[in-house]
């Protein structure tokens, strides 16, 4: 078990190098390194690809992969960033898609939902805000969600909520701080049920994660020159919505990366 989460964590130690990519367009606007500059874009894996290498079983794979240890690294295609770097950073937002970037991910993935006023945003599932944000601690948005937060109780009974995207406008989503996806299902407390971040990853850069629309991070992943995999995810509601088709919540999508005049050979959908 070992060995295969960290060959699948490693793949993109190796795989970093194959596409080279020493010069990069940065239009991030102030999401990156500079704006509106054609640079050197340094790739920084971080220790802990290290650690997982160091720690694996004697055999090739090790020695290939401490091999190329010094790189040098580059921003690959071959390297997905799955809702960013979401082990070190709250999921689909700003500081987790800039961090997967410096890491050499060269398409970027948004999960796409939508709002109560028919709007798209990044989230890896449409019912999640309850897990992956603040709104629990935000008085004036925690009564509009599907289940309001009730405590785990003497008799064994968990904690629940149940907050979608649909349950608030795209204004009222952009007022909400990202956090690490977790819960604690023993919690009586708002407090206690917010603070549950798995062992796995870490809340040291969980302060207030920038979440952001489709058409937001279509702009940070174009400044960036780099590819995108957006995923329409399977509505939670029933539909149509307020009228809100399936067909229309999917042409929406399509119509964002034409309006942002970006090449379809860029859109890994």
């Amino acid at each position: 078990m070992r060995y295969l989460l960290a060959s699948g964590l490693l793949f993109g130690l190796a795989s970093a190098a194959a596409i080279p990519t020493n010069q990069v367009n940065d239009n991030s606007n102030g999401n990156g390194d500079g704006i509106g500059m054609t640079k050197k874009f340094n790739v920084e894996l971080g220790p802990r690809p290290y650690y997982l290498v160091n720690d694996m079983d004697e055999g090739p794979l090790k020695t290939k992969l401490q091999s190329c240890s010094e790189g040098p690294f580059e921003v690959s295609d071959f390297v997905f960033a799955h809702r960013g770097a979401p082990l070190q950073f709250p999921e689909h937002t700003s500081e987790s898609y800039s961090a997967a970037r410096r890491m050499g991910a060269g398409a970027i993935e948004c999960d796409v939902a939508f709002t109560k006023d028919k709007q798209l945003v990044c989230r890896h599932a449409q019912c999640d805000l309850h897990t992956t944000t603040d709104i629990l601690n935000r008085t004036d948005l925690a009564a509009k969600c599907t289940t309001p937060f009730t405590p785990a109780t003497d008799n064994g009974t968990a904690a629940e909520a149940k907050c979608c995207t649909s349950d608030i406008t795209q204004a009222e989503f952009k007022s909400l701080c990202g956090k690490m996806d977790g819960f604690n299902p023993n919690a009586t407390t708002v407090e206690e049920y917010l603070d549950g971040t798995p062992y796995f990853r870490t809340d040291l850069y969980s302060t207030c994660g920038t979440v952001l629309t489709h058409n937001e991070y279509i702009d940070l992943v174009n400044g960036w020159d780099l590819k995108f995999t957006p995923e329409l995810k399977e509505p939670e509601v029933e539909m149509p919505f307020e009228g809100y088709t399936q067909e229309q919540y999917a042409q929406d999508m399509i119509d964002a990366y034409k309006a942002a005049g970006v090449d379809p050979s860029r859109v890994w959908a």
